[in-house]
């Protein structure tokens, strides 16, 4: 289930009136709502500011218990692209955010005259592997070991003849939007022209405490009970 933007909008308006913080505009809310899951989401998948010298491994990471993997689930998306000069154009993919798998499939003849199908998974190799692998007679890749490179722009898989390639990665979140009216001189939430986030409600309170963060209002999730209550009798 996800998120309702109005539940998450009418949350962030009661904390700052109880903390005396002012009225939450909705131009103010919907950045900060981004801007929260997008914190959220690079701690969840990988976050480079926890890295150690010599230790590039982050105390959170992407499918590191089954708990991130679920909290990740409504990102993970699979795709088959075409590729030209085994380029795979990243225009291709608007919502991509990181590389989970890279398959490949092809049809080879078997020695009984049968024609089968292979699957591949390529590996993704920096620049002195690349070199490595290219200047090698024997690690020089093949469709039984493709693998690709990241650039600019683009992927390129090697070899170069491949023309296909099956991609799970991890898409960015819907840009949340909580859409309004005016009626009286006051905003009027319009479910028409809102955009819901496609977290797990479970992270509601998760989010809402980062985008009261980003208001400059500091709460822990003990604080959030009251509130929790509060929904609970008005049926929300």
């Amino acid at each position: 289930m996800a998120i309702n933007i109005d539940d998450l909008y009418r949350f962030v308006q009661f904390v700052a009136n109880k903390e005396q913080s002012g009225y939450v505009k909705p131009s103010e809310f919907n950045m900060a709502a981004d801007r929260a899951q997008m914190q959220l989401f690079m701690e969840r998948y990988n976050n480079p500011a926890e890295y150690q010298p010599g230790r590039p491994v982050p105390r959170v990471s992407y499918q590191q218990t089954q708990k991130i993997s679920d909290d990740l689930k409504p990102f993970i998306k699979k795709a088959v692209v075409g590729l030209s000069s085994g380029k795979m154009l990243w225009s291709a993919l608007t919502d991509y955010v990181h590389i989970s798998s890279l398959r490949i499939s092809y049809d080879y003849t078997n020695k009984c005259g049968e024609t089968n199908t292979l699957r591949k998974g390529v590996k993704v190799v920096d620049d002195a592997e690349l070199s490595n692998y290219l200047d090698s007679s024997i690690l020089f890749p093949s469709l039984n070991y493709p693998i690709a490179a990241i650039y600019n722009g683009y992927l390129q898989l090697y070899p170069e003849t491949i023309t296909s390639l099956e991609i799970t990665y991890l898409s960015r979140p819907i840009t949340p939007v909580w859409g309004f009216t005016v009626s009286g001189g006051l905003p009027v939430y319009n479910i028409g022209t809102s955009v819901d986030l496609n977290w797990s409600d479970e992270l509601f309170n998760e989010i809402a405490i980062r985008i009261l963060g980003f208001m400059g209002i500091n709460l822990r999730e003990s604080s959030l009970i009251d509130y929790t209550e509060i929904k609970k009798q008005q049926g929300i």
